[in-house]
């Protein structure tokens, strides 16, 4: 595999695992002849785990697909987050680190090791690599992706779940036995969307928390995916100090 591919793979991943929530407007298909549910918005986000005032760090490693037209490739992800900042780091399937990305509240910063390139850039105005512009969000809401009764427009339901509509045309489908999160599909008709959908699946009870294990995002054109299946889960834990140290011969570049 060459350098051009490879670099295209790791910005691929980079991007991929932090990524913001982005609304737009067209109306979303999906709830065709599905009738009203009957309940609120507010028993249904009770129904939601919502670990906002509970889940502080997390710490993990996992494996994961990253998929684009005419390439694929197997990497291990690790990852540490608190609600401020958070630390990727990328190893490909040789074993080989790859890339590590940092972002806090205002900014970005990607480390691409194989072609020695670090690039710092703003959260609303990163847009580093194929798949769209580049957002973040805060890796522990990825884990717990929650919202308020005050964003629901309205709710709908068949035998096994609730389709809800958000007022951004967001849809977030629900399993009725226990409440947890199908998936995230958001509109996205503009461009500068992140990403077209994300799913969730095998939810396990961790340290009394119930998160996902397997987190699939894909895309706005629906083209490339990145599917990551968590293999180690830490919650709650002191985390060292979140930073990419870089070599003193790599210039950070900055818009």
């Amino acid at each position: 595999m060459n350098s051009k591919i490879r670099s295209k793979i790791i910005t691929a991943i980079l991007t991929l695992f932090l990524l913001s929530a982005c609304s737009t407007t067209e109306p979303l298909t999906g709830i065709e002849g599905l009738e009203f549910a009957d309940i609120t918005a507010e028993e249904l986000t009770n129904l939601i785990p919502d670990y906002s005032n509970d889940l502080f760090t997390l710490s993990g490693r996992g494996r994961a697909i990253v998929s684009e037209p005419g390439n694929s490739d197997r990497v291990t992800i690790r990852f540490q987050a608190n609600r401020d900042e958070g630390l990727i780091n990328v190893r490909n399937s040789a074993g080989i680190e790859g890339g590590q990305i940092y972002v806090d509240s205002d900014s970005l910063t990607i480390y691409n090791r194989i072609d020695k390139i670090a690039e710092k850039v703003s959260l609303q105005h990163g847009n580093l690599s194929s798949v769209g512009s580049l957002a973040s969000v805060n890796f522990i809401e990825l884990f717990n992706f929650t919202f308020d009764a005050s964003e629901i427009d309205r709710i709908y339901d068949d035998d096994d779940q609730f389709v809800v509509l958000l007022t951004n045309q967001s849809l977030i489908r629900v399993i009725k036995r226990s409440g947890f999160i199908q998936n995230v599909v958001h509109a996205n008709n503009e461009r500068s969307a992140p990403y077209s959908r994300i799913d969730y699946d095998g939810y396990a009870e961790i340290n009394s928390f119930q998160l996902p294990r397997r987190i699939t995002i894909y895309s706005t054109d629906g083209n490339s995916r990145a599917a990551l299946l968590v293999q180690q889960l830490e919650l709650n834990i002191e985390l060292p100090e979140l930073g990419i140290d870089l070599p003193d011969d790599i210039i950070l570049k900055r818009p």
